[in-house]
């Protein structure tokens, strides 16, 4: 039933298939060319076993992404109906992923360079959050190095600010130690709090990779394995214990913290 789409079918008439890029656990993307303008764009299709809910949660990205307008977040572009099946069409970005930088191209990152990325992501957080949605998803697969910036994508589990029953996908994604419960549960709460909550991971997978353990080591806690520096530390520890509430609040705190370290020249 979730069979990829094959390449060269036309969706709607308007969008040819191109390339296949994905599945995750409510919907499949594909790379396709705009037979109209000849430019190339991103499909996002529900996956058809989801039925009703890939269905609602996909009609639930597109109008979210319709509210937004950032240089970091992809452009909504349209919504396409092939035989009665509806389609998200969105701008394609350019670039590799974070975890595809890290795994398939060596990249290890300093302290000062992981905190200026998760600097670069606040923006596009903070429009998020200042419309009135939360992205409950922010992961290493999820930031894409782009040719000038970096770019937050996938919204599919976006949602409202305190939202009701907000689904949360049901299979363990790339990117998470097998404790992945409780910090899935801690990320998909509908509050800021959660994306916040998502950047203390996303900084420490940019920290382990760079860490290798000595031989016969026994495993301890990231605070014991990583060499932070004490402020760092503090701040990383705060983003997982929830201590700010909002975007703003945490913004600012980093902010200082680079300008400190960065004045220092402390890598």
């Amino acid at each position: 039933m979730d069979y990829p789409l094959r390449q060269g079918i036309v969706w709607a008439g308007t969008y040819r298939i191109k390339e296949f890029l994905g599945m995750g656990s409510y919907g499949q993307t594909y790379r396709c060319t705009d037979l109209r303008s000849g430019s190339t764009v991103l499909l996002k299709r529900a996956k058809p076993s989801k039925r009703d809910t890939g269905r609602r949660l996909l009609r639930r990205e597109n109008d979210i992404l319709q509210q937004l307008d950032h240089p970091q977040l992809p452009k909504w572009l349209d919504w396409a109906v092939h035989r009665r099946e509806g389609a998200l069409v969105m701008e394609y970005i350019e670039g590799i992923n974070v975890e595809q930088a890290i795994l398939l191209k060596g990249r290890t990152y300093t302290q000062l360079e992981a905190l200026r990325l998760l600097l670069v992501l606040f923006s596009p957080l903070d429009h998020l959050h200042q419309a009135g949605y939360v992205h409950r998803d922010v992961r290493i697969p999820n930031a894409i190095l782009g040719v000038d910036d970096v770019h937050l994508i996938d919204l599919g589990l976006a949602c409202r600010v305190g939202e009701k029953d907000a689904d949360g996908p049901e299979e363990k994604p790339s990117g998470f130690a097998d404790s992945w419960g409780p910090v899935k549960y801690r990320m998909r709460q509908p509050e800021q709090a959660s994306d916040l909550y998502g950047l203390g991971h996303f900084f420490l997978f940019l920290m382990y990779a760079g860490y290798t353990p000595e031989e016969g080591q026994k495993e301890r806690s990231w605070e014991e394995e990583l060499a932070l520096d004490p402020e760092v530390l503090s701040f990383i520890k705060g983003l997982l214990e929830s201590r700010w509430h909002t975007t703003a609040e945490c913004r600012h705190e980093l902010e200082r913290i680079v300008r400190h370290y960065s004045s220092g020249n402390k890598e």
